[in-house]
């Protein structure tokens, strides 16, 4: 495995565009099939000035009906965000509202999930490691996605293989 070279890469952290020449890393998804309709994909990045960059990506393809219970912030519309596309087609309906089978609805009110960005920028690779750990309710964990994301990176730069050792307290 070897990184692959990137020119005016860009990666988003919320509405913020990052650029920059480097490397590719590494890179992974937890799409396993497209029949799922959330999933996570990160990448890491080493820029030519030295700083490693992993972005993150939740992606949806999730629709829902204006009325619907389970979003948890406003949503666009999906007209609007994906214009041209049919809700039908490579999209999948919330299990709270999805109409029935042949009932109509309008298709201007269809909302859609965004997809959400993050990235996070630092020269050492423990800072990027640590942000691949979710925590919750006091306790750490990092995901198998991770894992493997970690894995993968230290074929190719092995300052990440601090990963595999934790002190503990």
């Amino acid at each position: 495995m070897s990184p692959t070279p990137v020119f005016d890469q860009q990666v988003r952290d919320g509405r913020r565009l990052l650029v920059f020449d480097g490397q590719l890393l590494a890179s992974i998804s937890s799409r396993e099939s497209p029949e799922k309709d959330r999933w996570t994909q990160m990448s890491v990045y080493l820029t030519q000035g030295g700083s490693y960059v992993l972005e993150k990506v939740g992606r949806s393809v999730r629709v829902h009906m204006p009325n619907c219970a389970e979003p948890l912030k406003d949503l666009p519309l999906f007209q609007a965000t994906h214009p041209g596309d049919d809700p039908e087609d490579g999209y999948s309906w919330c299990e709270r509202c999805s109409p029935a089978l042949g009932e109509e609805y309008d298709f201007t009110t269809l909302l859609c999930e965004e997809d959400r960005y993050w990235a996070v920028i630092s020269t050492e690779p423990e800072v990027i490691i640590d942000s691949l750990y979710r925590k919750r309710d006091g306790y750490t964990r990092l995901p198998r996605i991770s894992v493997q994301l970690l894995t993968d990176l230290c074929l190719i730069d092995p300052s990440f293989e601090v990963w595999r050792t934790q002190r503990v307290s």
